[in-house]
């Protein structure tokens, strides 16, 4: 019985026919809304179509969640490589989520060796910069590093790998980049040295409704078997995504309205489908960032989450959320860590955005302004819940508490 119900999912009827093109990241065959921003990043990055040149070009893309700042990069990066290819020119292009690759040896490291096959480790930043440096000059390339949600990386980080030009000298370094960071927090991370090795800030503006209207028609067209996804029901996700004017919320929404149809047997998309699938799609809390996380960092989060949710508030402190943690720790067979740790973890937490700190008074016998963590964009709740479900997939794919 179970084999038949099996391949009835796996062999039956669907509203889809592409998925992936639903999936965050996926780059579509074309950017709506976009093509001026994509006409301005080609354009910076023109000179490296130069056979004997081997400039670098350094641009910042900043725009809020969801505004396409990671496909506009992906996207260019392409058609530069492609364009290179027809001219002769080598042209490497390498695309980092920052909250993955945390450092600049970690980003360093990967480089030579998926691009020069080169094991790396134990040498300094100073050396693997060298290292990869002298390793496009002798093969004659050019490399493109795009840095998304660069922050987490860090100013001086990304500011010592602009500096190569000036170490190796004009034309050597052969190293440019793409800097991707939402506006808060490049505006924290901007210094002046920084600045002044950036040539261009593009802007991506978020969308209106019109805007979102256009992009999901387009997704769906790509995603969807002709007839599933009515006009009536676009407008209604286009509606629903214009309160947060991010793309991915509405395609998001979408895509989990498709497969709540498949599940439920049915031919086409329904309002229904759509308010249930905005209950369960909140756009500001990125999950496949969380599997990047450890597993104390996974455990402080669902400790903070715990602490909200049993106490029914709308902020915790740090020791009381790390009672909580260390029962979470208790109940999921891991050994807690000590509470500087602990409060390491939830700094990374605070820094990626997934919590919030709020700053009060300052009480009464105690020194200094004192914070409570609280959360933004999602109920505590859902969020424990999800925690959960994140964490024991993650288990049964082999992660212990020893980590």
């Amino acid at each position: 019985m179970e084999d038949n119900a099996v391949e009835e999912i796996l062999f039956g009827k669907s509203v889809f026919r592409n998925e992936a093109t639903l999936l965050s990241e996926y780059v579509p065959p074309r950017l709506p809304r976009r093509q001026h921003e994509v006409m301005r990043l080609a354009q910076n990055f023109r000179p490296l179509l130069i056979r004997d040149g081997a400039f670098a070009v350094n641009v910042a893309i900043i725009g809020e969640a969801g505004t396409g700042k990671s496909a506009l990069a992906k996207f260019v990066m392409e058609k530069i490589a492609q364009a290179a290819s027809k001219k002769g020119i080598r042209i490497l292009f390498e695309y980092f989520n920052c909250y993955t690759f945390r450092t600049k040896s970690a980003v360093l490291r990967n480089l030579l060796t998926e691009h020069f096959h080169i094991l790396s480790r134990g040498f300094s930043d100073e050396e693997l910069l060298s290292m990869l440096v002298k390793r496009l000059v002798s093969e004659n390339a050019k490399l493109i590093v795009v840095l998304d949600e660069a922050p987490i990386l860090g100013g001086e980080e990304i500011l010592s790998m602009l500096h190569a030009p000036e170490v190796y000298g004009f034309g050597q370094s052969r190293i440019s980049t793409v800097v991707i960071s939402r506006p808060s927090e490049w505006r924290v991370m901007l210094s002046a040295p920084l600045s002044g090795h950036i040539h261009d800030q593009i802007n991506m503006s978020s969308y209106d409704k019109e805007d979102l209207l256009e992009i999901l028609r387009y997704r769906a067209d790509m995603a969807f078997i002709p007839g599933v996804v009515p006009e009536e029901i676009l407008q209604m996700a286009a509606e629903i995504a214009a309160s947060t004017r991010n793309a991915r919320h509405g395609i998001e929404i979408l895509y989990q309205a498709g497969k709540r149809a498949d599940s439920d047997g049915k031919s086409q998309l329904t309002a229904d489908m759509i308010r249930h699938a905005k209950e369960s799609v909140y756009p500001e809390l990125r999950y496949d960032i969380f599997y990047t996380l450890k597993s104390h960092e996974i455990l402080t989060a669902l400790g903070i989450a715990r602490s909200l949710n049993s106490r029914g508030s709308t902020s915790t402190t740090i020791d009381d959320a790390y009672d909580y943690y260390r029962l979470v720790c208790e109940e999921e067979g891991f050994s807690p860590q000590l509470k500087p740790s602990f409060r390491k973890n939830a700094t990374l937490l605070l820094n990626l955005g997934f919590m919030g700190l709020i700053v009060g008074p300052v009480e009464k016998g105690k020194r200094g302004r004192h914070g409570r963590i609280t959360l933004y964009d999602i109920p505590a709740s859902i969020l424990e819940e999800r925690l959960h479900d994140i964490l024991s997939r993650l288990k049964k794919g082999g992660l212990d508490g020893t980590d």
